[in-house]
């Protein structure tokens, strides 16, 4: 089953009340909330996301994507009830120490690579991770244009893992959905495309139609 995991980063953070009542009367399978240091990528979304808030009001899972130079100061932070997973970058300091801090906890994880990463630098990791995030932008801003290049990344790691769950993250779109799904791509994260849509389940069912 292909699973969606709705990216929050560009809602509006004022109503995020009725924001996350939308998501959480979607079909979405899971909350991907993009967490930014100003380190690891310009951008700094620490103070936009307060957990305690999005917990209150959401029904759905987390999908955590920590983007920041040393993810083992954030971890703790970002584990709650609904924590389903947290991913951190291949690019990111402290890999293997991060790791298994997020295994310790109870928590799946995640190992995310940027665009100009070769996709045979996680191969070492595919037996202790639970997901890979391929990034089809680069991390930092929402509304991207998506980079061709992710179709080959993904099918190589199929080809290579035939159970990972394999996540697409950035520029997701119906426009390419079917494409990902059949290289093999098992979540797709789609952030403005259904955010800004005024009818999330209708835009989900485009994505999904393969």
């Amino acid at each position: 089953m292909i699973k969606t995991s709705i990216s929050i980063l560009d809602c509006d953070f004022n109503n995020l009340e009725y924001e996350i009542k939308r998501v959480n009367n979607s079909n979405s399978d899971l909350i991907h909330i993009d967490i930014m240091d100003g380190k690891f990528v310009p951008n700094n979304t620490l103070e936009k996301f307060d957990m305690n808030k999005i917990s209150k009001y959401s029904y759905k899972n987390f999908d955590v994507h920590l983007m920041v130079e040393n993810p083992i100061d954030y971890i703790t932070s970002f584990i709650t009830p609904l924590t389903d997973y947290i991913s951190i970058h291949l690019e990111s300091k402290g890999i293997d120490q991060s790791l298994k801090s997020i295994k310790e906890n109870g928590i799946k994880c995640g190992l995310a690579i940027n665009p100009d990463t070769k996709i045979q630098k996680l191969y070492p990791f595919l037996e202790i991770i639970d997901m890979v995030i391929i990034m089809s932008v680069f991390p930092g801003k929402g509304g991207q244009k998506f980079i061709e290049n992710t179709y080959d990344k993904v099918e190589t790691l199929r080809n290579h893992d035939k159970n990972i769950d394999i996540s697409v993250d950035g520029g997701v779109s119906s426009s390419n959905s079917k494409t990902l799904i059949s290289k093999g791509a098992s979540t797709l994260v789609s952030g403005s495309y259904l955010m800004k849509s005024d009818n999330i389940n209708n835009s989900i069912k485009n994505m999904l139609k393969h």
